[in-house]
């Protein structure tokens, strides 16, 4: 029993460590697996097994031969180190990475082709933004216990034994390496108690690493390998758990074989194939011939994963499970019309049916079998859209005609944008409001286009396909933005055949909780910010290369597209509750509209801060949904910088002006331009065109709620829509704008059109040009404009807001607009001090200028880009600015949340003395 310092150092010398631990004390537990390789209990065995013969040898050779031995056992590690067989359940866990492994399929084929005389079950459990902490499977609202007793599905060891789990398979730990290295002892620990959870009733686990960061190949994200020396703590404090547990361990951050991301974080789609093939190898399952002749098995499992999704993560969960769980939608009780629990509730046997034929398929037996599509229901009547045309009361020197209805495609439309070519895009919904068991989601975007220009489309195509209620849409940088389900997608058309070639998924993890609470209403600001609302049925987690942005309930989001900086504003449901609709004035202060809830006042709410604080209201509740700013030659100038408003529920289009009040504003109420007799009259969106006239969306639908009518009720229309178009009669369209390939110099000279659309258009086409080249053209076509022409201050928030689009940060020309008159584009001046603190080199001091201007707007918008600067003396700018100057709540409200979103800065520094 005694050990032998010779044979150890021997053993050393002869390049057999493994033999010289075997002969020292023994070891408590297994050691660490190299790089690429993983940690078997049958290398521990064969130690223990070496250990029990070291004394029975004594000489050199017999030490040569342990040495060789060693390493054939060594050698057998290589071999599957975790058998499965027919009733083994392998659940899988992690982030952003994992979700998308799942929903490729790649892994979970070749595992099943592996073990295809048994093939074993697979259940996802993976959920965007996932960490140790906390897994959205059971963090979600409503998920562990439904609402008021309602059973649900249980923690995490209630999923797992319900589904009878025998291993785990989890990634994690990406996320939480955003925390740096002071994160690593909060992680060991939290890691340890997810492992001790996840190996209960002997269930087997086996831990991937995450794969390194990358550098990205958009010079506008954040090169994230300088964040790799402290991913690499957080991979060996999870292989050093992974050892404690008697884990397997693959290490899949020593990649030689990059580069695999899209964003330097994320798997990119056309690298799931190659990684999961070297993930399956380091498990010891190698297929020399990778994925040929898998095809039918990959289709297979994408089915039965897809219905497994649906059943596992379904949307609509608040109806399910949670706070609306009792209502009509979720009970029914018309005879043979389900309720949305009668209809989850088959999926089951759905998924069954699935998994069995994956595992025919893996034998040969069979091929797949995808679930057919589910029919429509037979159209309900509807009025003749001329007969509807009559129902509609419009303004005085309005008229209404039809754009496009049903009989060009146009059904239940949610959203319409135009291109640069001035093509329509229509998002519409067969799906909403919620897939029927086993049904593939069919959705649309329609491309609608007036070719003669009579006001009235003449030529559609279905520019994409296969959407999932596609809730918000907007057009750019040569595709289009759509928002469905949990993704945030980019459409493009390649070869302008009028059909979309590429789809990309930007952005993953928003919720689905309530599909008419979704991400939605897509707008842009006019320094290129994409903002979209989300309801208070809906949580969501995303991960970005900046970190996880989260959004819990209500809120808005703001998206700058070009470096995925994603923020979620008014968290945690701090203003409007069922948000459907962001607006700008002429000089990008911003209103959101609330389905239930009124109208507020957004700005003040520009910093992402998680404390709540309420925001108030500034206008009164309705059913809204929907809101443009009245802009262009065509339209009234009586009515130029008012805006129009949806009230769905009242069938009618609302008008308001905004009158200054402090640093924010009030309403003033004007005669609506549009009512309707019609009951079916849903407005739902409103856009002012390329000719300047008003174009609404109308749902058609006589069902206006979500939850409180019946799920499958048969007045549900499915098949009708409309377009309208609200023009002035005896006035003049706006001229149709020449943007496509027009040179940079006259793209600018266009900046200074009477139409939003055409100027914001403007700066997406710049977008597509050399941004250098643009940005520099941009600050030479400010210089030359002349102080005494007229709206010369407009003109250079124009150029300022192109540069922001483009993110060409240009300290001259932002300096400038800072000194305006105007003390609206000084205001907007100081939120892009904000937006550019980190690539400006005295933001501060900048900031300090605008927090001392004597128009409270102003100091507003200084005090929330000082919310925004990570830096003690920003801080301090804002105290001094509500403490010198007279405040008003919108002040407070940002001074407060400036304060509280910034504290561990000032308090580091504060406590540092």
């Amino acid at each position: 029993g005694r050990q032998h310092p010779y044979f150890c150092s021997l053993a050393e010398e002869r390049g057999c460590p493994l033999v010289a631990r075997t002969l020292r004390p023994t070891q408590a537990r297994p050691p660490i697996a190299a790089p690429g390789q993983v940690q078997t209990g049958l290398v521990w065995r064969s130690q223990l097994w070496l250990n029990s013969l070291r004394l029975l040898f004594h000489d050199m050779k017999i030490v040569s031969f342990l040495c060789m031995l060693a390493g054939g056992l060594g050698a057998a590690a290589a071999e599957p180190p975790l058998e499965l067989a027919g009733d083994d359940v392998v659940v899988f866990l992690g982030g952003t990475d994992m979700v998308r492994a799942q929903r490729s399929g790649h892994l979970e084929t070749l595992l099943t082709s592996r073990f295809k005389n048994e093939p074993p079950k697979f259940r996802d459990l993976s959920w965007e933004a996932d960490t140790v902490f906390a897994l959205g499977t059971e963090t979600e609202r409503w998920r562990r216990g439904g609402y008021r007793g309602i059973n649900a599905l249980g923690n995490l060891e209630k999923q797992l034994d319900d589904l009878k789990a025998t291993a785990v398979l989890v990634q994690l730990g990406k996320n939480e390496a955003f925390a740096g290295g002071r994160g690593v002892e909060a992680f060991s620990q939290a890691t340890d108690k997810l492992f001790e959870r996840l190996t209960k009733n002997n269930r087997r686990l086996v831990v991937l690493s995450p794969i390194p960061f990358e550098k990205a190949t958009n010079p506008l994200l954040p090169d994230l390998t300088s964040r790799n020396d402290d991913l690499k703590l957080y991979v060996e404090a999870l292989r050093q758990k992974a050892v404690k547990h008697e884990s397997i361990f693959v290490d899949l951050f020593t990649n030689e074989e990059l580069p695999l991301t899209q964003n330097g974080q994320h798997v990119a789609p056309d690298k799931q194939a190659a990684l999961a093939s070297r993930t399956a190898i380091s498990m010891g399952i190698d297929r020399p011939s990778g994925f040929a002749g898998l095809e039918d098995l990959l289709t297979a499992v994408r089915e039965k994963h897809r219905l497994w999704f649906n059943y596992w993560r379904p949307a609509n969960w608040k109806c399910l499970f949670g706070d609306d769980n009792r209502r009509v939608f979720s009970i029914g009780s018309r005879k043979n019309v389900p309720s949305i629990r009668d209809e989850h509730e088959k999926l089951p046997e759905l998924i069954a049916a699935a998994e069995a034929n994956v595992v025919a398929v893996a034998k040969g037996l069979a091929k797949p079998v995808i679930t057919s599509q589910v029919e429509l229901p037979p159209p309900t009547p509807a009025l003749d859209p001329q007969d509807e045309k009559k129902e509609f009361k419009p303004a005085e020197g309005f008229a209404v005609t039809l754009f496009a209805s049903e009989k060009l495609g146009v059904a239940n439309p949610l959203s319409m944008r135009w291109d640069a070519k001035g093509r329509m895009y229509v998002a519409c919904t067969w799906s909403y409001p919620h897939l029927k068991p086993g049904e593939i989601p069919n959705d649309k975007i329609i491309q609608l286009v007036d070719t003669d220009g009579d006001g009235q489309a003449d030529r559609s195509t279905v520019f994409a396909d296969g959407l999932n209620i596609p809730t918000g849409l907007e057009t750019a940088d040569g595709g289009v933005y759509v928002g469905q389900a949990t993704d945030l997608l980019f459409l493009r058309d390649l070869d302008e055949d009028g059909h979309a070639d590429e789809r990309r998924v930007l952005l993953s993890g928003f919720g689905t909780g309530d599909t008419h609470q979704a991400i939605n209403s897509f707008t842009w600001s006019p320094d290129g910010e994409l903002f979209f609302c989300q309801g208070d049925g809906i949580e969501s987690r995303v991960e970005t290369p900046w970190g996880v942005s989260s959004l819990y309930q209500a809120g808005v989001y703001r998206l700058r597209p070009r470096r995925l900086h994603l923020d979620g504003l008014l968290d945690d449901f701090m203003g409007p509750g069922n948000p459907w609709g962001v607006v700008f004035d002429e000089w990008g202060q911003s209103l959101v509209v609330d389905g239930a809830g009124g109208i507020s006042y957004l700005t003040p709410a520009s910093i992402p801060a998680k404390h709540r604080l309420r925001l108030d209201r500034i206008g009164n509740p309705g059913g809204y949904c929907g809101v443009e700013m009245i802009n262009g030659r065509h339209l009234p100038e009586s009515m130029q910088g008012q805006f129009v408003l949806n009230d769905f529920k009242s069938n009618t289009v609302k008008r308001f002006a905004l009158m200054p009040d402090g640093s924010g504003f009030k309403l003033d109420w004007k005669e609506p331009v549009l009512k309707s007799s019609h009951r079916n009259f849903r407005p739902v969106d409103i856009r002012i065109g390329p000719d300047g006239a008003i174009y609404i969306a109308d749902f058609y639908n006589s069902i206006i709620c979500h939850q409180d009518d019946y799920f499958r009720d048969p007045t549900r229309d499915l098949h009708h829509g409309r377009i309208w178009r609200l023009s002035v009669k005896d006035s003049p369209l706006a001229p149709k704008p020449k943007i496509v390939g027009e040179s940079i110099d006259e793209l600018l000279e266009q900046l200074k059109s009477p139409e939003r659309w055409t100027r914001q258009q403007v700066k997406f086409e710049l977008g597509k040009r050399d941004t250098s080249e643009v940005g520099k053209a941009a600050v030479r076509w400010a210089r030359r404009l002349k102080n005494d022409e007229k709206l010369y201050e407009r003109h250079q928030f124009e150029a300022l807001a192109l540069c922001a689009t483009i993110e060409s940060v240009q300290p001259q020309l932002l300096r400038r607009v800072l000194r305006a008159k105007d003390h609206r584009a000084r205001a907007f001046a100081a939120r892009i001090v904000g937006r550019w603190q980190d690539r400006l080199s005295k933001p501060v001091e900048w900031l300090a200028m605008a927090a001392n201007d004597p128009h409270p707007q102003v100091r507003l918008e200084a005090v929330l880009s000082c919310g925004q600067t990570p830096s003690p003396g920003a801080i301090k700018v804002a105290a001094l600015a509500v403490m010198k100057h007279p405040r008003d709540k919108w002040i407070d409200y940002a001074f407060t949340q400036a304060v509280r979103h910034q504290e561990p800065v000032w308090m580091a520094a504060l406590t540092a003395g």
